[in-house]
């Protein structure tokens, strides 16, 4: 019967996420000087491939990167413009002061990171409630964890300074952050199959 009532609550989610709208993915940015990185990273459970979908480099003179010729981007050779735009969305912030969003515009929607992931284990906790009252003397699912961690890599290929520094630091924070989505969108798909519902955003908490 438990087996049943996850199949209906699956089904009903798909339904009901197929008219809501994709969740928008989250921003980590870096800046060295003069110089920051922005890196895209999918958060919406529904998507299959969750990860990195752009990356910008932006300095004095405008906007560089793989996704720097996306169409919607005017007013290339204009940093603070550049910026404006491309952080229209809520911003993870890399580095040490990551409470203060240094170099960015002012308005930046600033992810309180260590608050968001106090948030997501939070909603874990309430899983294991939910379950235990629904289904008393069962055995818990294996929920896991909600996960974060800076991830180091190899040095980026072809820059040097402030800008090989500008993305060191954005990818390791921007890596640390698609573990924690594909960590809380494995929790989420395992929620609608056992107790239903529609599967949920993370929980960003803003500064």
């Amino acid at each position: 019967m438990t087996g049943t009532a996850g199949d209906t609550g699956a089904t009903q989610s798909q339904q009901a996420g197929a008219t809501r709208p994709q969740d928008p993915p989250v921003m980590v940015a870096a800046t060295v000087g003069d110089v920051t990185a922005v890196w895209q990273v999918e958060v919406d459970a529904r998507v299959l491939l969750g990860d990195f979908s752009g990356a910008w480099l932006v300095d004095q003179a405008g906007v560089h990167g793989f996704a720097a010729d996306a169409d919607w981007i005017e007013e290339r050779g204009d940093r603070d413009a550049v910026l404006s735009l491309i952080l229209g969305r809520p911003v993870v912030v890399s580095g040490e002061a990551a409470g203060l969003p240094e170099g960015l515009p002012d308005g930046t929607q600033v992810v309180d990171l260590p608050a968001t992931i106090e948030n997501a284990r939070a909603a874990v906790e309430r899983n294991r409630e939910d379950f235990a009252a629904a289904n008393p003397g069962k055995r818990q699912p294996a929920w896991g964890e909600i996960e974060f961690a800076e991830q180091d890599g190899l040095p980026p290929q072809g820059l040097d300074g402030d800008a090989a520094e500008a993305v060191t630091r954005c990818m390791a924070t921007a890596r640390g952050v698609r573990r924690l989505a594909q960590s809380w969108n494995v929790v989420e798909k395992l929620r609608v199959q056992r107790l239903g519902g529609e599967l949920r955003a993370l929980p960003l908490v803003l500064a």
